[in-house]
């Protein structure tokens, strides 16, 4: 993917989630994404990327003031990238393969506060409330209470 579609992927992608808002620090290379605006008290997302891409990402909003709206973002910057990415449903059905998540039994914390978690795709940040799951090798990573509620179910004992 080039760099334009790349942007487009994931700012589509945090809209998609509910994030309206982007915050660039262009000094430190920190990109976060809010549901409210962020003069609120909600934690942010952290959107962590290599430097050369959130260089491009600073490059490219430079002409906006903080907080910018995402959906700014994807009709003057990458507009028919994000129209390909989330108006090819046909496509994606031709791609998709059907899968499920096999019955392992799993642990689970609930977060209440905030802390860093080495996963297998590097460094994330947990949210009060977020679920951490332990996978089947001992990997640990974060959970959104609502993705938890559609993907995982409590086992009494």
């Amino acid at each position: 993917m080039t760099e334009k579609e790349n942007l487009a992927s994931v700012l589509a992608g945090a809209y998609k989630l509910g994030y309206r808002w982007l915050v660039i620090d262009s000094n430190l290379l920190q990109i976060r994404v809010y549901k409210e605006e962020p003069a609120t008290n909600e934690v942010p997302l952290e959107l962590n990327f290599d430097p050369q891409f959130a260089r491009y990402i600073v490059e490219t909003c430079k002409s906006k003031q903080n907080p910018i709206i995402i959906s700014e973002i994807l009709v003057e910057f990458c507009a028919s990238e994000a129209h390909a990415l989330y108006y090819d449903e046909k496509g994606y059905s031709e791609k998709a393969t059907i899968i499920r998540h096999k019955p392992n039994r799993l642990t689970a914390i609930r977060e209440e506060g905030t802390r860093y978690l080495l996963t297998l795709n590097g460094v994330v940040r947990t949210n009060p409330g977020d679920w951490v799951i332990r996978g089947v090798n001992g990997e640990e990573y974060p959970c959104d209470p609502e993705i938890f509620k559609k993907l995982y179910d409590i086992v009494e004992e």
